[in-house]
């Protein structure tokens, strides 16, 4: 594979150059303690885009440097396990939940690796982490039923929502609406985040839309929830059929995202199968236009262009098949550079080559 140089500033446009992504440089995890490969379960990128922070079952927190390409500090956390470790707005602070001992969020500081402090307050498994985009408000969802709402400087959470299943959340991106996906409703709840504690002011039903492209797996099997930049969508990842694309504002299905060829093999939230953890293997590009997936149990990444039509059932496949020998079941676009991360037993690393050949559709 050729050596990750600096990636391209983004004057380039993502429509110029996603075609051309192609991946440039992998680096596997450290084996688990019972010898086999691990699984990378959650990727990061920080604010300024410049380090990737990612999480495994080998029990340890990896960061690479993005500019030189290369991995510059591994911390292992054999004690407590980690998941869904994030960037907060400083990037040298990681923030990132248990996978034993305790269902505690737990603040790294990467300068001397030490924690600076324990979130303390879910009594079952933590779902989903979402960080205020200006402030340090985070959200962290759990199996016990419960969105918390914490401050990265009080270890005492600031606030509590009780909700039937509700497993993932994002904030849009003025950090002043929260979604929540409540799996076992089949909804998407919207919150006005100073007014939290008050109903929500939005719930998009999509128990129908379920019925309709992922009727085997309804209500147990979304893995993801964001929201593009530009605040107009609203991504709901699957594990298995395909992805819905919401109209962020009125909550009807623009899209289903179809293309893949089945299970990642990571368990959902609502999972209790076993399988490997992992944040959903979907994600927007920064400009909002495209959107990043796996190709379920088959190699290659897929892409999506959302400016195209869907066709008259709202199936959207992809404009593109970016192509690779691995599986792509973590998937984290960079908020700053053209280049995006991906992940299973190893994590990948991708760039436009100007010299490839533009991808299949």
């Amino acid at each position: 594979m050729t050596e990750a140089a600096l990636p391209p500033q983004p004057a380039a446009k993502v429509s110029d150059i996603v075609k051309n992504y192609r991946a440039s440089k992998s680096f596997r995890g450290n084996p688990r303690q019972d010898g086999l490969p691990s699984n990378i379960t959650s990727l990061d990128f920080d604010d300024q885009g410049d380090y990737l922070v990612a999480a495994g079952d080998d029990e340890a927190i990896q960061v690479f440097d993005i500019k030189e390409g290369k991995l510059t500090k591994t911390v292992p956390s054999k004690k407590y396990g980690v998941h869904l470790a994030k960037f907060t707005h400083h990037s040298r602070q990681i923030l990132h939940a248990s996978t034993k001992v305790d269902d505690s969020l737990r603040l790294l500081d990467l300068h001397n690796e030490s924690y600076l402090r324990y979130f303390s307050g879910h009594t079952d498994k933590v779902t989903a982490i979402a960080l205020s985009p200006g402030t340090d408000s985070v959200l962290s969802c759990s199996k016990d039923d419960t969105v918390a709402l914490w401050d990265l400087n009080s270890r005492n959470a600031q606030g509590k929502l009780k909700l039937a299943t509700p497993y993932l959340v994002a904030f849009d991106p003025s950090g002043s609406v929260i979604a929540i996906a409540s799996q076992s409703t089949s909804s998407i709840l919207l919150y006005d985040f100073r007014n939290y504690d008050k109903p929500p002011f939005a719930t998009f039903d999509l128990a129908p839309h379920e019925d309709r492209f992922t009727p085997s797996t309804r209500g147990r099997a979304w893995t993801r929830l964001e929201f593009s930049n530009d605040g107009k969508h609203l991504l709901v990842g699957t594990d298995y059929h395909g992805h819905f694309l919401l109209d962020a504002f009125e909550g009807h299905v623009k899209a289903f995202l179809v293309g893949k060829s089945g299970p990642t093999g990571r368990a959902a939230p609502v999972s209790s199968s076993g399988k490997p953890l992992g944040q959903g293997d979907v994600c927007f590009t920064p400009d909002g236009r495209y959107v990043l997936g796996g190709a379920g149990d088959q190699s290659d990444t897929l892409v999506w262009d959302t400016q195209q039509a869907p066709d008259t059932s709202l199936f959207l496949k992809p404009a593109f098949r970016l192509p690779y020998r691995a599986r792509s079941v973590v998937v984290q676009a960079n908020p700053r550079y053209n280049m995006f991360a991906t992940a299973d037993k190893e994590i990948t690393f991708w760039l436009p080559d100007d010299n490839a050949r533009p991808a299949e559709k």
